[in-house]
């Protein structure tokens, strides 16, 4: 269409902007940009927070103290703080690495994992990451029974749930705890109350890891039924199989 002066309102790219679309388009880009950045903050406003995980692998730090396997690898600190969990890069339990060093004393070196007080080792790639120390190991005691509890929660892999991914739980995080568990990760049993989150080890029937059935059960809202119990600040429970189960109701 042409207008009263004779200029065609079509778009020819050597030939100036037509008034007519030149308008238009100020209009339309302006209003589009508007409506990305809102969707942007509505999104943004609508994610849960992934929580206050931290994992830096940006310091190789050093930590001595008391080495134990069970139920899984940890180290007890020299200066009677709360056990760290240990584990290794990527996918993998530190069991192979740990089991000589069991019961002694020894350095170990690594990046720290850390949330909600709750504190893990990731260690070192090379061979000594771990090494023995003179001297006499911390008491290591034995675990302190609290009763029997049934916890209301999730399954999480405790490394990713410590740091290591954000989020750390939830559905969309099954695949890779699952992946993490079965790879010797430790499991943990997430449970939320008005204080904020507790989460506790879970050892099923004394075994290393998780059988098929609870794996199933991870990133699901479950219950647990088992033992509660408490080792030198760092509380696991210990469940059979069939004391895990999905949960029924909000």
């Amino acid at each position: 269409m042409d207008d009263p002066r004779g200029r065609s309102e079509f778009y020819v790219g050597y030939l100036p902007t037509p008034p007519r679309m030149l308008r238009f388009l100020r209009i339309g880009v302006t209003v589009l940009g508007v409506w990305i950045v809102g969707l942007g903050l509505v999104i943004a406003l609508s994610m849960r927070d992934p929580g206050p995980a931290v994992w830096d692998t940006g310091q190789e730090r050093v930590w001595t103290g008391t080495v134990r396997d069970e139920p899984y690898p940890m180290l007890l600190p020299d200066d009677g703080s709360p056990p760290l969990l240990i584990v290794e890069m990527a996918k993998r339990g530190a069991q192979p690495r740990v089991a000589p060093f069991a019961g002694r004393q020894a350095e170990v070196r690594g990046f720290l994992l850390s949330r909600d007080g709750r504190r893990m080792i990731e260690l070192a790639p090379d061979d000594g990451a771990i090494t023995a120390r003179p001297g006499i190991p911390r008491p290591q005691g034995e675990p302190v029974s609290l009763g029997r509890v049934a916890l209301d929660g999730e399954i999480v892999d405790g490394k990713c749930y410590l740091g290591a991914m954000k989020p750390g739980d939830g559905m969309t995080h099954k695949s890779c705890a699952t992946l993490c568990v079965r790879g010797g990760l430790p499991p943990m049993i997430v449970t939320r109350g008005s204080d904020g989150p507790e989460f506790s080890l879970l050892v099923v029937e004394d075994q290393p890891g998780l059988p098929d059935k609870v794996l199933a059960l991870i990133a699901e809202q479950v219950r647990v039924e088992g033992e509660l119990f408490d080792l030198a600040g760092m509380r696991f429970v210990r469940a059979p199989v069939s004391g895990i189960r999905l949960r029924e109701g909000p």
